[in-house]
């Protein structure tokens, strides 16, 4: 649920921030509120593209990263979500480069990820493996990685990177 307020909500990843340890508690109510929040997120970028066409892949935001970390890996080795909360760092720190996003911002979602449990590094597969893994994602293009990025706070969109910036991020966030 992490991933819908730097895509569509910061309200919500304010709210998440907020109640995140009545969260991990498992607190009836402020489950509650965060699945609810996320259905209405989720429903609302399906209604807008029902087809997959264009919008809806925002719902993918921390997937190209962490679905090559899951199959880099053996898929089972980390748990999806894991993969993911891994992934939506490094999607961040693509975006940081990109000029969507501050360091601020990229660090406080980053800080969350960190105190949800999820992994803020991923496994260092050598960058030409992730690249590799990459080109065979869903969302590739002839051979061209798309990611889910931020272009600013709240507002995500799918777009190509140059590999070099790329490169850099695996640099900074693989163990």
């Amino acid at each position: 649920m992490i991933k819908y307020g730097p895509i569509a909500d910061l309200a919500f990843l304010d709210w998440i921030d907020a109640n995140l340890d009545a969260l991990l508690r498992r607190d009836r109510d402020a489950l509650a509120h965060a699945v609810r929040r996320s259905c209405e997120i989720k429903a609302d970028v399906v209604g807008r593209d029902e087809r997959e066409a264009n919008v809806r892949a925002i719902l993918n935001f921390g997937h190209t990263f962490g679905h090559a970390i899951e199959a880099g890996l053996g898929y089972g080795e980390w748990l999806h979500g894991e993969a993911v909360g891994c992934g939506m760092v490094m999607a961040l720190q693509l975006s940081r480069r990109l000029g969507g996003v501050d360091a601020g911002f990229a660090e406080r979602v980053t800080a969350l990820i960190a105190r949800a449990g999820l992994p803020v590094k991923g496994p260092d597969l050598g960058a030409e493996r992730y690249l590799e893994l990459m080109r065979v994602d869903k969302k590739s293009e002839a051979g061209e990685i798309r990611f889910v990025l931020l272009d600013r706070p709240g507002h995500a969109t799918m777009r190509a990177a140059p590999d070099a910036l790329v490169r850099q991020v695996l640099a900074d966030c693989t163990r």
